[in-house]
């Protein structure tokens, strides 16, 4: 009987009608040079490589979505590609041994505000702060080149 109050929410509304979308919030298509469908994954953050196992992958609309450490996670981009604007990330809620690390990637993530590509392999997002995520398109190995990391002495 306590179902019936949710599934009676749920078809209210589902019958409701969709409101306009404000054009100005409206994404734009993924310009060429970052392929939508790529999966991504996780390189390093502000400069240093991360052991942290994570992926990010950009639709035709340029919203992301991925997977942390943990759990499967999407947000809309409410800006133009190559501009980043995040409008609140949803994840899933799997517990597991490392959401340290997840966390450490959502928060980074929540403050990036720009989305390039660094070379045929990377993608580069940036924060106003001087705060960067890389990514590598294919399986990293110890081959891998980071980018943004600073050359060792």
């Amino acid at each position: 009987m306590r179902l019936f109050p949710l599934v009676a929410a749920l078809a209210m509304t589902a019958c409701t009608t969709a409101r306009a979308q404000d054009p100005s919030e409206v994404p734009a298509e993924v310009p060429p040079e970052v392929p939508a469908g790529v999966e991504w994954q996780l390189l390093a953050i502000d400069g240093q490589i991360v052991d942290i196992p994570a992926t990010l992958t950009v639709d035709s609309l340029g919203n992301l979505a991925g997977k942390a450490p943990c759990n499967r996670y999407g947000g809309q981009n409410r800006a133009t590609l190559p501009d980043l604007k995040l409008g609140g990330l949803a994840a899933t809620r799997m517990a597991c041994d490392r959401l340290a690390d997840e966390q450490t990637y959502f928060d980074a993530l929540a403050t990036m505000t720009r989305l390039e590509r660094g070379d045929d392999r990377t993608l580069v997002l940036t924060g106003p702060d001087g705060r960067s995520m890389e990514f590598a398109a294919e399986r990293i190995s110890s081959l891998t080149r980071c980018t943004t990391c600073a050359p060792k002495d």
